[in-house]
């Protein structure tokens, strides 16, 4: 279910929860002074059924697109579409009501408490689905990296790092666009690692490289390379290197990383 699904869902049982628009629409119908036999009736799991989706008709209705759609009819008529898709009249419907108004006015509460429990619980559930996807979304966000060719400063590289314990396997993934215009020389991804308490005069050993097209297309790209050994690292991703030695300016290419993670083996 998607992210817009769950909120709509979450909204609409908040909104059947402290709605009684269904039970006023059957009272008015209903004549107190008739007995209905017990054959007639509905059954109850099929009638608590029908009840439940006619509280999700009333929410969906408060939804301007749908209420756009079906809102020019009468309201009855779609409680009466509801019924019939069970094979039942609104006349069945109404004598049934009828029964749980006069004769088991105490069970028509407890079926209704039970629904609205249950609308609750659903509240409860779509809105944590909710909460999680955020979290998940701002973990996202967080490992989000963009990355502009020239850049605005002489200094800024399209760089990422992190400190790994080995052993263990790191993955990226990211979109490369190379424009035509641009100068360098075998312009490619990169990835190397060092002795994290050498970082600036250790041995830097170097993964499989991965050449860019000049082209102005995005390619998407996974790279995903194991770290053998059991000593911190350190993990540097340069996103655009090259060869020989050119100026900043000569560089037109743009980067954009979407996520970037390091799993170490399980102890």
């Amino acid at each position: 279910m998607n992210r817009k699904l769950k909120i709509l869902s979450a909204e609409l049982c908040l909104r059947m929860t402290a709605s009684l628009l269904v039970i006023i629409t059957f009272t008015s119908c209903v004549n107190q002074r008739n007995k209905v036999e017990n054959e007639k009736l509905i059954p109850e799991d099929t009638f608590i059924s029908m009840i439940t989706d006619i509280y999700l008709a009333t929410g969906l209705l408060t939804v301007s697109e749908i209420r756009y759609e079906f809102g020019g009819r009468d309201s009855v008529m779609n409680y009466i579409d509801i019924i019939e898709s069970y094979g039942y009249s609104y006349e069945e419907m109404n004598n049934t009501m009828n029964y749980y108004f006069v004769s088991k006015p105490k069970k028509l509460i407890r079926i209704y408490d039970n629904i609205i429990k249950e609308m609750s619980e659903k509240e409860s559930h779509y809105q944590n689905e909710i909460m999680k996807e955020s979290e998940e979304l701002s973990k996202a966000r967080r490992n989000y990296a963009e990355f502009f060719l020239p850049s605005s400063s002489d200094t800024a590289r399209p760089v990422l790092t992190q400190k790994a314990y080995p052993p263990g396997n790191y993955t990226v993934t990211f979109t490369a666009t190379v424009y035509p215009g641009d100068l360098s020389f075998e312009p490619h991804f990169e990835s190397r690692i060092v002795d994290a308490d050498s970082v600036g005069t250790g041995r830097w050993r170097y993964f499989d490289r991965i050449n860019y097209v000049k082209d102005g297309y995005p390619h998407r790209i996974t790279v995903t390379n194991r770290i053998e050994g059991s000593r911190p690292v350190h993990l540097e991703l340069n996103f655009f290197s090259q060869s020989g030695n050119i100026g900043e300016t000569g560089r037109h290419a743009n980067i954009v990383v979407s996520s970037f993670s390091y799993i170490p083996d399980p102890l």
